[in-house]
């Protein structure tokens, strides 16, 4: 690219305002949107993991083969063996997140901790800001508790004390000897924040229980091993552990993810099936401008022909229309990065849980994203200058001023058709993939979550430790906190549980009835589990079937259970479960009710069979409270607050959501989908319209001649306006079918955010057809009466 042709480019542009304008606006559009959703990929899926060597790094998952459910923790007694038995990785490390809470003399502070065993730190390569890590004397048994603080916690609390080390601080009901400041910035990997973290300790031996787990296994591959290797090792050690321990461990599976996998989890295949449709936004953007640059390139034949009569050659002359094809695509470019630097934040808060994906905190304009974007410019001005520069085989040297232009050739008519049919083909893909999104959207609204979230506000609560290790104390508290919050103005129901509805808790247990026990060796069908009172069930308004729900003296008399529908339609058909008994492990519990099924991962789980547990029998320390209020539930915030401090100053509360947020929140990932998909879709039928009207205003101005003589020749105005409309028509339909094929291919991707509709839903197809067929007839409708009001006598007299 030479710089006078950059300077006679610019001069050209100058002389031609509106058209430099149109055609940079469009480039900027579609380079804008490109570069912002790069961005968010960029960070999430491309950027290195802030850990060493990161692509050495492993974490393992359990899965379930009778229930398909996969879980990121394991159960202590596996995960001792596993880390005795394998052999692929350095070491199998484990850490587990817990909420606790710092005494700093103030107000108590809840804050995220971590409890690791000493080679997690090793396995992720941390080097302390200062002093040291765990070592192996500090997970013994026994041991001066010891603890790892964040840069976070060491400015914010403890004043950036330099002189920290060796310091003691109160965490619960202990006192932990600061040892060390992590670098800033750490994080477990999978927590969304840590502030702190504790040395764990395992067991010499396997524990005999093996079904709940607890704890993350994390490990660094050996040097020469492959993630592969890992996967077949954990395979075999599945199988093992199943034969060995037959009435846990069957159907038991363990697999290995790398890291990045794991953490990203479904953000991936949302966010790239999103670059691919901001991908067809640029390609529309670029047919756009090739139409603009191929109409401008007919009305310069006049000027080309004389350039090469006068000794151009058509390699300069492409070489001309190529650098002007680049000082477009460049000055979109520049305009389409400071819309990226404006919008990719915007994008960023409305990804799901964005605090637990890697790299977002960290998004911005980088040096990969301004590559990305000059690439996306360069290869847009290629690819838009294409067709004006084969054009030029076709310019006559004989066409020189003071002659006739004449009318559109037969390949230029073609080229510019093709454009346009890309153009609609792909806004019907983005159209449909909107609809589509729009539909499933609106079936998970429509959603029965099986309890009524509206009015509902959730807090967690956090009891000090120490003061409340005995049942009886916890259980006090508690009962006075149910009355004193019960009796709150607008409160109408309140209850606590131990996991919230709608968060993602897989949490399962065996099932074994006691009047029908599995065989002995036998796996017990696995069910789902939650802890909750009396309240809670009224508080969520989940129908009470038969039976009653839990009672006071349920905390201290014989056990009880209270099982879903599903439970009682699976393990008890044709008879009542109230009454039979069911074998826990270590003790029996009596079913005393049924209640309806919620869905309790999300909105797209399907109700499972859940047991239900009375927290009257042991009022865990950190739960969650249900509060159900008559009017808006976070106005009924302070007075619960006093209400719980006014009992226990110490206790902590936080995480406050209603339940009709935490609802929406399970269709965050459809609703991201749907919302950039119709963002990009109302763009490419913007630019598919304005194709189809730019294509035919130039065909009626080129055929202005041809027209004047259809008409003097006796043919109506009419029929020339529906001749017109009928060339634009059948343009777009060779688009609309194109583009419908193409969807119902691509719709396959589209799957993991659509629920309650197919990718080929007729109706969302024949929806956005018909919207683009009803956009071409609108935007060729002027260009059409433009044709029929040509005057014959001013056009012919002007030959």
């Amino acid at each position: 690219m030479r710089t006078y042709d950059v300077r006679q480019a610019l001069r050209i542009f100058r002389r031609e305002p509106a058209f430099a304008a149109a055609a940079v606006l469009t480039l900027t559009l579609g380079i804008g949107a490109n570069t912002a959703l790069f961005a968010v990929v960029e960070a999430v899926l491309l950027r290195p993991l802030p850990y060493d060597r990161a692509d050495e790094l492993v974490v393992l998952r359990h899965r379930d083969v009778e229930t398909g459910l996969t879980k990121p923790d394991i159960a202590l007694g596996d995960f001792v063996d596993l880390r005795a038995r394998q052999r692929s990785l350095e070491s199998l490390a484990g850490f587990s997140g817990f909420p606790t809470t710092f005494f700093g003399g103030g107000e108590p502070i809840r804050v995220d901790g971590a409890s690791a065993t000493p080679d997690a730190l090793q396995a992720l390569r941390v080097r302390p800001a200062l002093g040291r890590l765990f070592e192996q004397d500090d997970a013994r048994q026994g041991a001066a508790p010891v603890v790892l603080v964040s840069d976070g916690f060491w400015r914010t609390h403890l004043g950036s004390d330099a002189r920290v080390l060796h310091r003691s601080i109160q965490l619960g009901n202990t006192r932990h000897t600061v040892v060390g400041v992590l670098p800033p910035g750490f994080r477990m990997p999978g927590m969304p924040r840590t502030d702190l973290v504790v040395a764990q300790g395992l067991p010499a031996a396997a524990p005999a229980q093996r079904r709940s787990g607890w704890i993350y296994g994390i490990g660094r591959l050996r040097h020469g091993e492959t993630l592969g290797r890992v996967q077949t090792e954990m395979t075999t050690l599945s199988k093992q552990f199943e034969t060995e321990f037959p009435d846990q461990n069957r159907g038991s599976r363990y697999e290995a993810l790398a890291l990045r996998d794991a953490l990203v989890g479904d953000t991936r295949r949302p966010l790239l099936l999103l670059l691919a449709a901001v991908g067809f936004v640029l390609l529309i953007a670029c047919a756009n401008v090739g139409n603009l640059l191929l109409a401008r390139a007919l009305g310069r034949q006049q000027e080309l022909a004389l350039r090469l009569a006068l000794g151009a050659s058509r390699r300069r002359l492409a070489l001309q229309l190529l650098t002007e094809g680049l000082v477009l695509g460049l000055a979109g470019g520049l305009a389409g990065i400071v819309v990226a630097w404006q919008v990719a934040p915007a994008l960023v808060a409305l990804i799901p849980n964005a605090a637990l994906v890697p790299g977002l905190e960290q998004m911005g304009v980088s040096p990969a994203v301004l590559l990305f974007a000059f690439a996306a410019s360069i290869a847009s001005a290629l690819l838009f200058s294409a067709i004006p520069c084969f054009r030029l085989s076709s310019v006559d040297r004989r066409a020189l001023p003071g002659q006739r232009a004449g009318t559109m050739t037969p390949e230029a008519r073609m080229a510019a058709s093709a454009l346009v049919v890309v153009e609609i083909a792909l806004a019907v893909v983005l159209l449909a993939g909107a609809g589509l999104t729009l539909r499933s959207f609106a079936n998970l609204l429509a959603v029965n979550p099986g309890f009524t979230p509206d009015g509902v506000l959730t807090v967690q609560l956090g009891l000090p430790d120490g003061r409340y290790d005995a049942d009886d104390a916890r259980r006090a508290f508690y009962t006075r906190a149910f009355a004193d919050i019960d009796g709150l103005p607008d409160v109408e129901s309140v209850g606590a549980a131990m996991v919230t509805p709608l968060t993602g808790n897989n949490w399962s247990v065996p099932l074994n009835r006691v009047d029908r026990p599995v065989a002995a060796g036998q796996r017990p069908p696995e069910v789902g589990w939650q802890m909750a009172s009396a309240g809670y069930f009224r508080a969520l308004r989940i129908p009470l079937k038969s039976g009653r729900i839990f009672e006071p003296h349920d905390g201290t008399g014989p056990a009880v259970v209270i099982v879903s529908e599903a439970v009682a339609t699976r393990f008890f058909p044709g008879e009542s479960p109230v009454g039979h008994r069911l074998n826990l492990g270590d003790m029996e519990a009596e079913i005393v009710g049924v209640v309806g099924n919620i869905r309790r991962a999300s909105l797209t789980d399907e109700p499972r069979a859940d047991l239900y547990f009375p927290f009257e029998r042991i009022m865990i320390p950190q739960s969650t409270l249900f509060i159900r209020t008559t009017h808006d539930p976070v106005a009924a915030l302070p007075a619960l607050r006093a209400a719980v401090r006014r009992i226990e100053p110490n206790a902590v509360l936080y995480e406050t959501r209603t339940m009709a947020n935490i609802a929406e929140e399970s269709a965050a990932v459809t609703r991201l989908a749907m919302r950039l998909l119709a963002g990009f879709a109302a763009i490419a039928f913007t630019l598919a319209a304005i194709g189809v009207y730019g294509m035919m205003s130039y065909r009626v101005r080129r055929r202005r001649r041809e027209l004047g003589v259809r008409l003097a020749l006796g043919a109506t105005p009419g029929a020339v306006s529906r001749m017109v409309l009928w060339q634009a028509v059948t343009t777009a339909a060779i688009g609309l079918v194109l583009g419908t094929a193409a969807t119902m291919v691509a719709g396959r991707t589209l799957s993991s955010v659509l629920f309650g509709v197919t990718a080929s839903d007729p109706g969302t197809l024949a929806t956005a057809a018909a919207l683009l067929a009803a956009a071409t007839v609108m935007a060729s409708y002027l260009p059409a009466r433009r044709a029929a009001r040509v005057d014959p006598v001013s056009v012919l007299s002007a030959e």
